[in-house]
């Protein structure tokens, strides 16, 4: 009854207690199973990261072919183009990252981060580049449009214009043919015109020039002026604010300039001590103000003022140091100045 009442040796609290060998040997198997998740989720994301970081490159090189340097709609899509895969880039950047902290003691992995580390260092540069450099050429793209529109309508006119003194001024189709061909871009009169009366033939000509001259109006009055400014606003905003973002996604995984985590974290520091002086001049400022607004209270004199003086400075100056020569010392003195016996016989002759 004992036996059979009492608990067994293996339960306690109705769980079952696993041997002590078998919780050794359970542990190694999860570290194992830990360490080959690990392995393989650090290969997935290294080969991500390739993926995403030549990818990104590649679309960027390849759309800045054929290179327009100097046309300004090409560097506008060349900005753009930028800043719509620059996202990319920065996904595989933070993949790279994920792969180096599983696989922390892979020397291949880590000399490729510190690579591209270096290379998010330049990138976060060119991004803060990009978003002024979008706006300036937004705006110069927008005055381009709108002086060579005026240029057009401009010289439309004038050759309209032209071709309607040289109708009106011609007295025959000789001399209106050669008054057409002095107007450039000017159309050439037919073989078949000179077979007609030349009053018939100018009516008709001015006659097409009046329905010229209208749709040339139309068209000018139905044309836009420009670009809509507030759609550039807006296009100009999102893409100066992507590219900002972008810079600060590549600050934080760029390599540090003073052996800082990050270049974020450079940046940082850099903040921190320039409010540091400054807060530091400003309580220099505020003690300096707190010694003037004392010294008005207690109307202390200047520091010349307060200097001790005991008796005027004439009367504290020394004598003058007179030297006492000994008497035997003077007589051999003047007896040198009075010279030998010979020169005195020769100064006496």
């Amino acid at each position: 009854m004992s036996s059979a009442e009492g608990p067994s040796p293996g339960v306690v609290g109705d769980e079952h207690k696993p041997p002590s060998g078998a919780a050794a040997a359970a542990a190694p198997e999860k570290s194992r199973i830990a360490l080959s998740q690990a392995h393989r989720l650090a290969n997935l994301a290294s080969a991500a990261a390739t993926t995403f970081l030549l990818g990104g490159v590649a679309s960027v090189v390849l759309a800045l072919f054929p290179l327009r340097l100097t046309d300004n709609q090409w560097q506008l899509g060349a900005l753009a183009n930028l800043v719509a895969n620059g996202s990319w880039i920065l996904i595989g950047l933070v993949l790279l990252h994920l792969a180096s902290m599983l696989q922390p003691r892979n020397t291949l992995l880590s000399q490729r981060l510190k690579i591209w580390r270096r290379l998010a260092a330049l990138a976060a540069a060119g991004f803060l580049l990009v978003a002024p450099m979008q706006v300036l050429l937004t705006w110069i793209g927008v005055d381009a449009s709108r002086n060579t529109r005026e240029r057009v309508i401009s010289t439309s006119e004038n050759q309209l214009k032209a071709y309607r003194d040289a109708l009106e001024k011609a007295e025959g189709f000789a001399d209106l043919n050669s008054r057409l061909r002095a107007i450039p871009r000017a159309p050439a009169l037919p073989e078949q015109a000179a077979q007609i009366p030349y009053p018939v033939l100018k009516q008709r000509l001015l006659l097409q020039l009046r329905q010229t001259e209208v749709t040339f109006r139309q068209r000018v009055e139905n044309a836009r002026p420009g670009p809509n400014p507030w759609e550039l606003w807006r296009q100009t905003i999102r893409s100066t604010i992507a590219s900002l973002l972008l810079a600060l996604g590549f600050a934080s995984g760029a390599e540090g300039l003073f052996g800082q985590a990050s270049l974020l974290d450079s940046f940082r520091l850099l903040l921190r001590k320039a409010r540091a002086k400054q807060s530091k001049g400003s309580r220099l400022k505020w003690l300096r103000s707190q010694w003037q607004g004392l010294k008005q209270r207690l109307s202390l004199p200047k520091r010349s003022g307060i200097r001790p003086i005991s008796r005027p400075r004439s009367k504290a100056r020394r004598p003058p140091l007179v030297l006492k020569i000994p008497r035997q010392w003077q007589f051999w003195r003047k007896k040198k100045k009075r010279g030998s016996s010979r020169q005195r016989i020769r100064n006496s002759r």
